[in-house]
């Protein structure tokens, strides 16, 4: 199967990604599964921040 140990199994941090990976990086901090998944989660932070601070609030009017 594996030869990594089981600390170093994760689970994507991405919302909607249901994959699993072994973190091979040297300080075993890997959070996503791809360069991929961590780009979508990254646009969609920066959208959700946007969005928000585009819409006004109750306090401004």
């Amino acid at each position: 199967m594996c030869s990594a140990a089981a600390d170093r199994l994760g689970r994507c941090a991405r919302r909607d990604c249901r994959l699993a990976f072994v973190d091979t990086s040297r300080n075993g901090r890997r959070t996503y599964c791809s360069v991929r998944c961590a780009n979508n989660d990254a646009v969609a932070r920066h959208r959700e921040r946007h969005q928000a601070a585009a819409r006004p609030s109750a306090a401004r009017q």
